[in-house]
């Protein structure tokens, strides 16, 4: 004979089973990429380095320009992607919109696309009198790179005159490689020529 299952509790057990599933699912199948990224990126040649605090991971000076390039880097450490929109592209978009609801004397525009060693950067430029940022943001999984290259006054200048081709370059040099969790990298995240 074999063993008979009430079928309430198997039903039950069923219904536990396939809704366990379906959240699962929701939480991890369906919410984008989660893996961590060890960055890499080379010190900018004769840009001079800059005193910073612990919220940026890099700030350099321009000797003869003074613009400042500035990066800032996020991690996530989850099994899932709290915002799995919030992709290069996303996260430009939503600084666009939220420069335009807040900031109504800026102007932005989204400013293009590259590609870097892993990752897509989405580049935005935002202005108004007497000052214009220029932000490129590279995101994949739950890691985020946020670099920004700003001026104020006459240095604004520069930035249209090479500024926006020097940042495209920059960026384009960076690399994401896939971080062990467990075997993080001591020198994950430092400029190569300081390794």
């Amino acid at each position: 004979m074999g063993i008979r299952i009430p079928a309430g509790p198997a039903l039950a057990v069923g219904i536990s089973l396939v809704a366990f599933g379906y959240m699962y699912y929701q939480l991890k199948g369906s919410g984008g990429e989660t893996a961590n990224y060890a960055i890499s990126y080379d010190e900018p040649k004769g840009w001079d380095p800059v005193p910073h605090g612990p919220q940026t991971l890099f700030l350099y000076k321009h000797p003869k320009t003074g613009l400042l390039l500035r990066g800032a880097q996020n991690q996530v450490v989850s099994d899932v992607n709290p915002t799995p929109e919030l992709d290069s592209r996303g996260m430009a978009q939503y600084y666009i919109d939220r420069t335009k609801e807040n900031l109504p004397d800026w102007k932005a525009e989204l400013a293009g696309e590259v590609a870097a060693d892993g990752v897509k950067f989405n580049l935005i430029r935002r202005s108004r009198n007497g000052k214009t940022v220029v932000t490129a943001f590279g995101v994949r999984g739950n890691t985020t790179l946020i670099v920004s290259l700003s001026g104020a006054d006459d240095e604004q200048k520069s930035i249209d005159s090479g500024g926006m081709d020097f940042l495209r370059d920059y960026v384009g040099q960076v690399s994401f490689a896939k971080a062990d969790p467990l075997k993080r990298s001591p020198t994950a995240s430092i400029p190569a020529i300081m390794r």
